[in-house]
């Protein structure tokens, strides 16, 4: 999907938008800028300071946000730094969609993650809240429960010559334990901190609630929630395919830092894809430049070659007339006399 005029129509020349500039402690440095030029999805900005402080560096790859709108028709938009920048002009490429729920909500990405969804008889949001915020103080209980679980203890001979030994093994900390997640198969979820997309095999209503459970890995973390259903519709498949949904969530209940947690994991899927873009296009340049160094060496030989049976062809083609002309080109009015004159002494000498 093109986002190309969209762009154009929240972001023009001139206008002021907020710039949030990663940190490596995964807090952001806010900005402002100035948009000096808009030529489709790139962007010229002139940041408001010419030196940026020590902990904040820019480099070419780096996602930055940009925000627009006043606080009641705010909207983001993540954008790529595509050229090194040079004072406190900075040239980006804006990706994705224009979005208007808050900074850490626009995060968005698509990943493969283990979900379980409810479908929940009880639909009263004041009972669905009391309910989620038990289970997740129940969780939280457990897994502090199991961190602080004594070591097992593992009984181990080698050698039956040898005394036996006991060692410690610790048990893994978080949700490993957990047998309930032993057989959940990773769905494909368009996921960010304000709610996920997925393809559910049943069917729901708008406005309906879902109580959801999601692991995110590394480190391992299960995040309870509340998720509302914006949207559904029914997925076109073949004769004999089970009937499936795309199902839009936004979370309505979920703890800050659960949301923190998935906007983390965001960043980090995408920081991952960036590096492996650039690995990509490193190695391509690179094979292109190897190749396009034996292309050109090829293609100077294969010319001077060319050149010299040219010339080589021409200059027996020169031989051949010049020996031809001088076999048979006409002879002139004193070579006849001289010719004549040679065989007349010739006859008189009776030769």
């Amino acid at each position: 999907m093109s986002y190309l005029g969209d762009y154009a129509s929240f972001f023009t020349a001139g206008m002021k938008v907020g710039v949030g500039i990663p940190l490596p402690n995964a807090e952001t440095f806010l900005d402002w800028a100035m948009i000096y030029e808009v030529d489709e999805d790139l962007v010229i900005l002139q940041l408001s300071r010419d030196q940026l402080p020590e902990s904040v560096a820019l480099h070419v790859g780096q996602i930055l946000d940009l925000r627009g709108g006043k606080d009641d028709s705010a909207y983001s938009c993540r954008a790529i730094i595509v050229s090194e920048w040079r004072g406190n002009v900075i040239q980006l490429r804006l990706v994705g969609e224009i979005v208007t729920d808050e900074l850490r909500e626009f995060y968005r990405v698509d990943a493969f993650l283990p979900i379980k969804y409810y479908i929940s008889p009880q639909q009263n949001p004041d009972v669905l809240r009391t309910e989620w915020a038990e289970r997740h103080r129940q969780r939280l209980e457990d897994e502090l429960l199991r961190k602080q679980q004594p070591w097992e203890v593992t009984f181990v001979a080698e050698d039956a010559e040898l005394p036996p030994e006991r060692l410690l093994s610790p048990q893994d900390d978080g949700d490993d334990q957990d047998p309930s997640w032993d057989g959940i198969i990773p769905l494909a979820a368009n996921i960010s901190g304000g709610g996920m997309r997925i393809v559910a095999h049943q069917r729901f209503q708008v406005g309906e609630y879902v109580p959801l459970e999601i692991m995110l890995p590394v480190p391992r973390r299960i995040v309870e929630a509340v998720g509302k259903v914006v949207f559904t519709t029914p997925n076109r498949g073949v004769a004999g395919d089970r009937e499936s949904y795309s199902l839009a969530l936004k979370f309505v209940f979920i703890d800050e830092r659960d949301r923190d947690a998935i906007v983390k994991h965001i960043a980090a899927i995408q920081l991952q894809r960036i590096r492996q873009m650039r690995e990509l296009f490193a190695l391509r340049d690179e094979a292109d430049g190897l190749d396009g160094g034996g292309t050109v060496d090829r293609f100077r030989s294969q010319r001077t070659i060319a050149y010299g049976a040219v010339l080589l062809a021409f200059l027996v083609v020169l031989v051949l007339y010049f020996r031809e002309y001088a076999a048979n080109h006409p002879k002139s009015v004193i070579g006849e006399t001289f010719e004549t004159g040679i065989r007349t002494y010739l006859e008189r000498i009776g030769r």
